[in-house]
């Protein structure tokens, strides 16, 4: 009995110190990647489109309820929680501190503060425009520019990981619209057809997308630099931290548009308490 609880205490123990060390891992994270800094860029983003969505669509007016219902679906705090939920569901995120690392040098810092820059820029069609215009340019100018941003693109697997998370969430918005009996029942496999025959379109906007933003954000890079920030990424280490990001971020992005999809239904039915 003695040995059998010792035993038990032992891996007790061994857990909690798990438990402690992924929790300190994952706060370095949150500071190297200035995350409240993400969500609060994801929660303007949001709340631009959702008060867009209520300008276009006759069937819902733009109203104080519905800016109040909004802004509760887009909360940091929200988003912050639902976050730390997705990168529990990848396990462990040991194996990544020479990511952690990367991100937390200089050049490291750096490179997230270009991409937070790019990613408010791009929230406004001007910007995106002009981005679109310069990729074009660029592929014709300076094809081996072209092609590391390609190459990093293609490391990080962002367009078909951009996808899958933008299916999934489409998903999450129709079932979202689905839970308000009045709206009306949304069969399961007319919701699965509808939302798997957007993915070419998608797929082009992600591409589309991820190459303006890298031509926004890395032109400020030198080769060298850019260079270093894709062999840090092609690493055990930074893909084990990309894998993480995007499965916190793809709960972040189903939340929020079941909860969009949700509000969307009550409101066109009248029910906006």
């Amino acid at each position: 009995m003695r040995v059998l609880l010792a035993a038990l205490l032992t891996m007790q123990v061994s857990v909690t110190a798990a438990f402690a060390d992924q929790t300190a891992l994952v706060e370095r994270y949150y500071s190297a990647l200035k995350m409240q800094e993400v969500f609060e860029i994801l929660r303007n983003e949001g709340i631009e489109a959702a008060e867009k969505m209520a300008d276009e669509d006759e069937a819902i007016t733009r109203s104080p309820a519905w800016s109040s219902r909004i802004a509760r679906i887009y909360a940091t705090d929200k988003m912050d929680a639902i976050f730390r939920q997705g990168l529990r569901t990848t396990g462990r995120l040991e194996g990544s501190e020479d990511a952690l690392a990367f991100f937390e040098s200089a050049l490291g810092q750096r490179i997230v503060e270009i991409e937070l820059e790019a990613r408010r820029a791009l929230s406004g069609e001007a910007m995106e425009e002009a981005a679109r215009a310069e990729a074009a340019s660029l592929r014709e100018q300076d094809p081996d520019r072209y092609a590391m941003y390609e190459q990093f693109i293609a490391v990080n697997n962002l367009v078909e990981s951009n996808l899958m998370g933008a299916l999934n969430s489409n998903l999450a918005f129709y079932q979202g619209l689905g839970t308000n009996p009045t709206f009306g029942v949304i069969d399961e496999e007319t919701i699965l057809n509808q939302v798997y025959e957007q993915a070419p379109e998608i797929r082009e906007d992600m591409e589309d997308w991820t190459m303006n933003f890298s031509v926004l954000a890395y032109g400020l890079l030198s080769e060298e630099e850019m260079q270093s920030y894709i062999d840090a990424s092609d690493t055990r280490a930074g893909q084990i931290l990309n894998t993480a990001l995007f499965a916190g971020f793809d709960k972040v992005f189903e939340l929020h548009s079941f909860e969009l999809g949700r509000a969307l239904a009550e409101f066109m039915v009248g029910d906006d308490t």
